[in-house]
């Protein structure tokens, strides 16, 4: 059992800034690159950071966080993102940051140019052959499990419903006991469509570990090295930004619909006529629950 950790500077930044000087070699790597690259870190993988800081492993990693207060390396981003974006809130840098200052139409444009921005750059970085790849898994499955939890919930579930319109059979559910459940008895033919943001979502990552091997695993995430994607068949990767109000997750969760929008598309024109027909049927069916 490790040690307990002592409480949690208020600043991680200055916390780190006034130990560097004592720590070991590999310790002061870690804390010079968090100290040059903190925006950079809050969306990197613990095995990437220990990549790019030239740590000796994951262990070093857990060390330096555990030095900090910290039990968890998600709980050591979500603090030092959320230290970030108070600087930010205080230190408006860009188009996108909300002053205390701005007026009601002055934050609408922001969070709608924000929003154009981070669509326009997933647009731009979108591998076309990724998303193929996804649909024909889709279209060739006998069963697709959703996995989204959360803040990817939302996404998770909109899946659900436009498959379910496209006739496909497939799961989704918001417990993650129930899903476990259907992930005990894996069939031929399933496949497993996992979201997570951070891609280190335990409820998803060791679910999907269960039946890696067995059913093929698509992983819409914003970590194209994190543990999901290294389990993950294919990884649709998707890009965010933070500001001050609005975390990775939150923006990240309207370009996971906007990717599950395209998916829908592509598999409805593959089915052709018969989608075309079931998808007016679906129409049809709800129209009663209209005035």
């Amino acid at each position: 059992m490790s040690p307990p950790a002592r409480p949690v500077a208020k600043s991680i930044l200055a916390s780190i800034r006034e130990d560097l000087e004592h720590l070991p070699q590999i310790q002061q790597q870690i804390a010079g690159y968090i100290l040059e690259n903190p925006k950079d870190v809050v969306r990197m993988s613990i095995s990437h950071l220990a990549m790019k800081t030239g740590a000796k492993s994951e262990a070093s990693i857990v060390k330096f966080y555990r030095s900090l207060g910290f039990s968890g390396y998600h709980d050591f981003k979500v603090t030092l993102a959320t230290e970030i974006a108070g600087q930010s809130f205080h230190n408006p840098d860009d188009f996108t940051q909300i002053s205390v200052d701005d007026d009601i139409s002055t934050i609408r444009n922001k969070i709608f140019r924000s929003s154009i921005h981070v669509l326009e750059a997933n647009n731009n970085s979108m591998d076309d052959s990724i998303i193929a790849k996804t649909v024909e898994l889709l279209h060739s499955a006998k069963r697709v499990i959703i996995l989204g939890y959360g803040t990817s919930a939302v996404a998770g579930y909109d899946l659900y419903v436009k498959l379910s319109r496209l006739g496909m059979h497939c799961h989704y559910s918001l417990d993650a006991h129930v899903n476990a459940l259907i992930l005990a008895e894996p069939r031929e033919g399933d496949v497993v469509f996992a979201i997570s943001y951070s891609g280190e979502s335990r409820d998803v990552v060791l679910q999907v570990e269960r039946v890696r091997g067995i059913a093929k695993i698509i992983a819409l995430t914003g970590e194209a090295d994190s543990p999901l994607a290294e389990i993950a068949d294919i990884c649709v990767a998707v890009r965010s930004f933070e500001t001050s109000f609005r975390t990775d997750a939150m923006v990240s969760r309207m370009v996971q619909i906007t990717v599950i929008d395209i998916l829908f598309t592509i598999l409805a024109l593959k089915g052709g006529d018969e989608a075309l027909a079931r998808l007016s049927r679906s129409r049809q069916g709800l129209s009663f629950l209209k005035f």
